[in-house]
């Protein structure tokens, strides 16, 4: 067996310790997009800005610490391994952002408000520049209201529904990335004496 390979149990432990890192990290990008989204002078940055941040480096990142999960194994797991530990970062990741999350509008409750309403602002006048007949610019403010009010009233449960969702697409994220990130030991080595 070779000298780098390390024990499923301390895998493990990087797993948890790479997903309290990733959860924070994406807890910070939530946070950064929420202030853009406040701050945004065009709906078309705003949202540009707001998948780099939520989705492009959290990804990068995502990956960065799938790498690092492999070399902590020796550089080489099966699919069942690569998606177990892969998992259990992602699993771990949604638990400490949706937390965060949580937390932070509770403390901060008027920056999600005011990073809605100017999301409503800047998609009415690009609504407006592109001549939207009146009734569909009032249908989408209806629903942007219906989301600014959900916010404020968000239970326990539908926190954890949320999170179960967002653990579902992690595990389909898990799927695809230990389909991507494997790599089989090789059969045979050959032996330079």
């Amino acid at each position: 067996m070779d000298s780098t390979y390390s024990p499923e149990v301390n895998v493990k432990k990087k797993a948890i310790i790479y997903g309290v890192i990733l959860g924070v990290i994406s807890l910070v990008l939530s946070i950064i997009s929420l202030y853009f989204s406040k701050t945004a002078t065009s709906i078309v940055f705003s949202s540009v800005i707001n998948i780099l941040i939520s989705y492009v480096l959290f990804l990068a990142a995502a990956v960065f610490f799938t790498l690092q999960l492999r070399k902590a194994v020796g550089g080489y797991w099966d699919f069942s391994t690569a998606l177990k530990n892969i998992f259990i970062m992602l699993a771990i990741t949604t638990v400490v952002g949706t937390i965060g999350i949580n937390l932070f509008n509770v403390a901060y409750p008027n920056l999600q408000f005011e990073a809605i309403e100017n999301t409503q602002n800047l998609t009415i006048e690009m609504m407006e520049s592109n001549n939207i007949p009146d009734e569909q610019i009032d249908t989408t403010l209806e629903m942007l209201d219906q989301q600014k009010e959900a916010l404020g009233s968000l239970s326990i449960g539908q926190i954890l529904k949320g999170m179960a969702i967002s653990i579902l697409l992690y595990f389909i994220l898990a799927l695809i990335f230990a389909a991507i990130f494997k790599r089989e030991r090789p059969m045979f080595r050959k032996s330079w004496i």
